[in-house]
């Protein structure tokens, strides 16, 4: 078999080639497999050609038995309908938190439309399923779970985990990684915020008005996200909206705590094993702080037990078996 990836352009964000590169690799032990990026790193018209263009290429270099696009270019799709196709969809935020414009039209046609005319549409959440078949209709057999996989590199490190001071490690400072609520909440709570991103202005005040011991970095390399995992005690993750939720998965793989959201879909990540809280209620995060801290042990084995589902191996076998079944 011969598997052919399509990337969207480095510059458009990291997580799906992080994401991503493992499975390819992995692959590898079961196909011929190769990859291409996209040459461009926006959606202008005139750049959405010459991705096409790029696309188009690359598939008639080789007789390809599969062609993945791994996320996010989905317009592509009409364009590789003599193939056997297979996209993958990480989230649809970036349509669904829009309000009603000629830009949400605009991708409506180009990336909620074309889904349909895949070979296989695969969701890494059962949330981004629900999502996509508010606004459009699948086959029943085209549309495929497949989650998202902890990458090799995450492994478990043991730490004795400081309860009177924890080290509290929080990736991400977009508005729906909710850095707000969790400097309220943590305002009560003696620890050191270690904040990975870029911050507001607000958001600095804010650290300073509450005394928070913090610090920031941005920028890091893959190495050194895992070692601010194995560095910290708590990993803080109460999203308001994600397609998955990978750090809960990083975190638990390095054996440390995670506080999360009561929502879907990382409720369903965490499957039992992270201290749940409402994102919205910093009283409520600060709960489910007080909770870790009370058993901070329990929740260190049981999200190694969690980890078990998301292997690099079994999440490629499940790939591969759509592929097959694609082909076949």
């Amino acid at each position: 078999m011969k598997v052919l990836y399509i990337y969207r352009h480095p510059d458009m964000g990291f997580s799906i080639g992080k994401v991503f590169r493992p499975v390819e690799e992995e692959m590898r032990k079961y196909a011929e497999v190769h990859a291409v990026y996209m040459p461009v790193a926006n959606y202008k018209p005139a750049s959405l050609v010459r991705n096409i263009r790029a696309a188009l290429r690359a598939a008639h270099a080789d007789s390809y038995d599969i062609i993945h696009i791994t996320g996010s270019e989905h317009y592509l799709i009409p364009f590789l309908s003599k193939y056997n196709t297979v996209v993958t969809v990480h989230d649809l935020g970036f349509f669904t938190n829009t309000s009603l414009s000629v830009r949400s039209l605009w991708k409506y046609c180009m990336w909620m439309c074309t889904l349909p005319m895949a070979g296989r549409v695969t969701f890494i959440s059962e949330k981004s399923e629900s999502e996509a078949r508010r606004f459009v209709r699948f086959a029943e057999e085209q549309v495929v779970i497949v989650h998202n996989a902890v990458g090799a590199e995450y492994v478990y490190r043991p730490k004795t985990i400081n309860t009177e001071r924890p080290m509290v490690l929080h990736i991400g400072t977009k508005p729906n990684k909710n850095l707000d609520n969790t400097i309220h909440a943590l305002k009560s709570l003696p620890c050191t915020l270690r904040i990975i991103g870029p911050l507001t202005l607000d958001q600095r005040m804010q650290l300073s008005i509450y005394d928070i011991d913090y610090s920031q970095t941005q920028n890091l390399t893959d190495e050194q996200i895992v070692h601010e995992y194995e560095n910290c005690d708590i990993v803080n993750f109460p999203s308001l909206y994600e397609g998955f939720g990978m750090p809960i998965i990083e975190g638990q793989a390095v054996g440390r705590p995670v506080v999360t959201s009561d929502l879907e879909p990382m409720r369903s990540v965490a499957g039992g094993t992270a201290a749940l809280c409402n994102p919205a209620d910093a009283t409520s995060i600060l709960a489910a702080y007080r909770a870790v801290l009370s058993d901070p042990k329990t929740y260190v084995r049981k999200g190694l037990e969690n980890v078990k589902r998301f292997t690099i191996g079994d999440i490629t076998k499940e790939y591969y078996n759509v592929y097959t079944a694609l082909v076949k």
